[in-house]
């Protein structure tokens, strides 16, 4: 049952880092034309926010609990166990204060056509909290494989 937890947990911390860097690697290319691929792409990035983000945060959090449950070795003290709560508690407050809101900002600015000179402002404030998101990932990541705390 272990194995089948921790493959689970890692598909979905493998789907919340590839959102992540499939975004950060996108975002000029999609939105350099400003027509309607920047605008679809900002759509499918707002469901990102609202689907697979959330899904993955959720799986996360339930098989990490289960893990340590079920764990003769690990518990609720190992540093790695609080780091990766911490992350799921950031990204979630991330998701719904920051990059949802400008997520939909985006979406508002294509639908409209108006304020088209703010699209840049917000479009570059959505890459860099993504980058800031990922690199927590990436620190919860080594915190994760190299047991920090144990």
């Amino acid at each position: 049952m272990r194995t089948t937890l921790l493959i689970i947990h890692i598909l979905a911390a493998g789907t919340w880092i590839g959102a992540n860097v499939t975004q950060l690697a996108l975002e000029r290319r999609m939105s350099a034309d400003g027509g309607p691929t920047a605008a679809t792409w900002q759509r499918s990035r707002a469901f990102l926010g609202k689907s697979v983000y959330p899904a993955a945060a959720v799986t996360l959090l339930i098989t990490g609990i289960w893990l340590v449950i079920d764990s003769a070795v690990y518990d609720w003290e190992n540093a790695f166990v609080a780091i990766g709560f911490l992350m799921v508690a950031i990204g979630a407050g991330l998701g719904i204060a920051v990059m949802g809101p400008l997520s939909e900002r985006a979406v508002a600015i294509h639908d409209t056509g108006q304020d088209m000179n703010e699209l840049p402002k917000v479009t570059s404030r959505l890459q860099m909290w993504g980058g800031f998101d990922t690199l927590l990932l990436v620190i919860t990541v080594a915190a994760m494989t190299g047991k920090w705390g144990v």
